[in-house]
């Protein structure tokens, strides 16, 4: 008899484990409501690079005088872009870096070499003696 009792106190008490167990791990290691991805990490780390870029940019003394000589204060140009969305940001941001940054200078003194050299072949000028 005292067998059987023990046996369905364990069963019991097993049982109890089981339940007690199987609530304690649904919760314990139940997905977070604000639990976010990797790709949303690298979405923000992206947005937040965009938004310094453009603040660097506009931290420049020669922007700040064009904005200044446009009539466009610079805290509210800051405050605005602070307001942009991430599409938004990412296309200034692109824009940003494809506008030239003191090219065309190399480009212009080649073209006026190869102007001068060809003045000289036909005997216009005489700049470069040797040709």
């Amino acid at each position: 008899m005292k067998s059987s009792m023990f046996k369905a106190g364990s069963v019991c008490t097993l049982a109890a484990a089981l339940v007690t167990g199987s609530l304690v791990q649904s919760t314990a290691f139940a997905t977070p409501a604000g639990m976010v991805s990797t790709q949303q990490l690298v979405q923000e780390s992206r947005v937040d690079q965009q938004r310094v870029q453009v603040n660097d940019f506009l931290s420049r003394a020669d922007v700040q005088a064009q904005l200044e000589a446009r009539g466009v204060d610079v805290a509210s140009a800051k405050a605005r872009i602070a307001s942009l969305s991430p599409a938004e940001l990412a296309s200034l941001s692109a824009q940003i870096d494809q506008l030239p940054a003191g090219e065309g200078v190399l480009e212009t003194v080649l073209f006026l070499l190869v102007i001068f050299m060809l003045l000289d072949i036909a005997g216009v000028t005489d700049i470069f003696p040797g040709l």
